[in-house]
C-alpha cells in the first residue's frame, strides 16, 4: 500500500523527515480534517476480497482517539 498524490493535495506531511515516508494530503482548515489516498497492490485487493477485512492502526502518542472515516469515494470525504 503506497500513499498516493492527488489533485486536491495541498500538504505534504513529513516531507523533510526521513525516517518517515512522505504523506500527501488534503488539508482542509474549516473541518480540522486531513484526507489521504492509498493505492493497494494486487495482493492487498485480493486479500481484501477475500476477507472483506481492512485493518487501521493510528498511533495516539497517548492522546485522545480522534474520529477517522474510510471509504472508496473521495466525494465521501472531500466536498
Amino acid at each position: 500500500m503506497e500513499a498516493i498524490y492527488f489533485p486536491e493535495v495541498n500538504v505534504e506531511i513529513a516531507k523533510d523527515q526521513p525516517e518517515y515516508n512522505t504523506l500527501p494530503a488534503h488539508f482542509n482548515k474549516e473541518e480540522g480534517s486531513m484526507t489521504f489516498c492509498f493505492k493497494l497492490t494486487e495482493d492487498e485487493i485480493n486479500r481484501i476480497y477475500a476477507t472483506g477485512e481492512i485493518w487501521f492502526k493510528q498511533t495516539t502518542f497517548g492522546n485522545h482517539m480522534q474520529p477517522i472515516y474510510l471509504s472508496t469515494n473521495k466525494e465521501d470525504l472531500i466536498q
